[in-house]
């Protein structure tokens, strides 16, 4: 299997992410995040809504950041960086870094997740409830690994 440590996912800002001013409304940044974490994982031979949601098991969000730099305009294309920074048998974190076209940084962020069981809505250990996902999930490649 490939193994990506660093996956990119281009944007075009669309309008409707941006307010009246035709800047980069904030929360836009976290759904970026979103598409670049299921891109990341994808990239890496883990497609979420097989791997995850068909098998009863949702990422919950339990914490995301994000630090604002340089703003981001309609039509400015951003390229969004996704890096696995932890992998445990109950949680999944990312960081996340948010490139205009030169190359600078707009942004960086981070989201963490629990893995939780659909049925009953309680955490899980991915080892005991999904060993086979654990055993795929475990060799992901983490930053700085």
């Amino acid at each position: 299997m490939h193994v990506a440590k660093t996956v990119t996912t281009r944007f075009e800002v669309r309008w409707g992410e941006c307010d009246p001013a035709g800047i980069v409304y904030h929360p836009a940044y976290i759904d970026w995040f979103s598409v670049a974490r299921m891109r990341f994982l994808r990239e890496n031979g883990v497609s979420y809504m097989e791997t995850f949601h068909d098998q009863g098991i949702v990422l919950v969000v339990i914490d995301v950041q994000c630090r604002y730099l340089k703003t981001l305009r309609a039509e400015d294309l951003a390229d969004v960086e996704a890096r696995l920074e932890l992998c445990t048998k109950t949680r999944l974190a990312l960081r996340y870094r948010v490139m205009n076209e030169a190359g600078e940084l707009c942004a960086e962020g981070r989201t963490e997740h629990a893995f939780v069981d659909m049925e009953t809505n309680r955490a899980v250990n991915l080892a005991k409830r999904a060993p086979a996902l654990w055993a795929i999930l475990e060799n992901l490649p983490v930053a700085g690994a």
